[in-house]
């Protein structure tokens, strides 16, 4: 009996655990308008945490901090473990910047879909370091 009480008590450990886990988010400061889940989004501190996973995919929630607007984007993995810290990558032409990539709290990264920009353009990259946030 007291080994069935042991094992209760460690699974519950583990599944409180897990779900701190879970709730770790990123958060990052970006100096620019961008565009992510097929909606503009305005310059500012923003959060970013998985709410939700469907069919095995992860729900994403960018919530800018001031703001106070937010969108939630589905992406796709790039790679499963990624070796650097949480960050948020975009792809810029001209004024316009798209969310391209994301490393969330667990080395995890994930891509997402942008514009294509028209041939010809110049286009840069902007990696914007982010710390881990609970």
């Amino acid at each position: 009996m007291k080994n069935l009480t042991n094992l209760i008590f460690a699974a519950a450990a583990l599944v409180v655990t897990a779900g701190m886990a879970m709730a770790q988010g990123i958060k990052a400061e970006v100096p620019f308008a961008f565009r992510a889940g097929g909606k503009l989004m305005p310059a500012g501190e923003y959060r970013v945490q998985e709410t939700n996973r469907s069919g095995g995919a992860p729900i994403l929630n960018l919530v800018n901090v001031e703001a106070r607007s937010s969108v939630y984007t589905l992406p796709f993995r790039s790679n499963s473990v990624a070796a650097d810290a949480p960050k948020l990558v975009f792809e810029c032409s001209g004024s316009a910047c798209a969310l391209t990539k994301l490393t969330d709290a667990h080395g995890l990264s994930y891509g997402f879909s942008h514009p294509n920009w028209g041939k010809g353009e110049d286009t840069r990259v902007a990696v914007i370091r982010a710390v881990l946030v609970k």
